[in-house]
């Protein structure tokens, strides 16, 4: 890839962490809620998953309070 598509794919990731506070389990939920949306308007073909929807990501336990 060349390097002008590496900058734009870490300014768009940054862009979007910066959008939630660089908070991990924000960006993750909302990840989970477009996924859900696409699945749903049947524009779009997933690969099978055992555990569509249920699964989280590995992360640390949020020491924040929900805002």
């Amino acid at each position: 890839m060349p390097n002008g598509e590496i900058a734009e794919v870490r300014r768009i990731r940054h862009q979007m962490s910066a959008e939630f506070g660089h908070d991990v389990h924000k960006l993750a939920a909302y990840l989970r809620e477009v996924e859900e949306e696409l699945r749903e308007s049947g524009q779009f073909r997933f690969a099978p998953t055992e555990s569509h929807g249920t699964s989280k990501p590995n992360l640390p336990p949020n020491d924040q309070e929900p805002q």
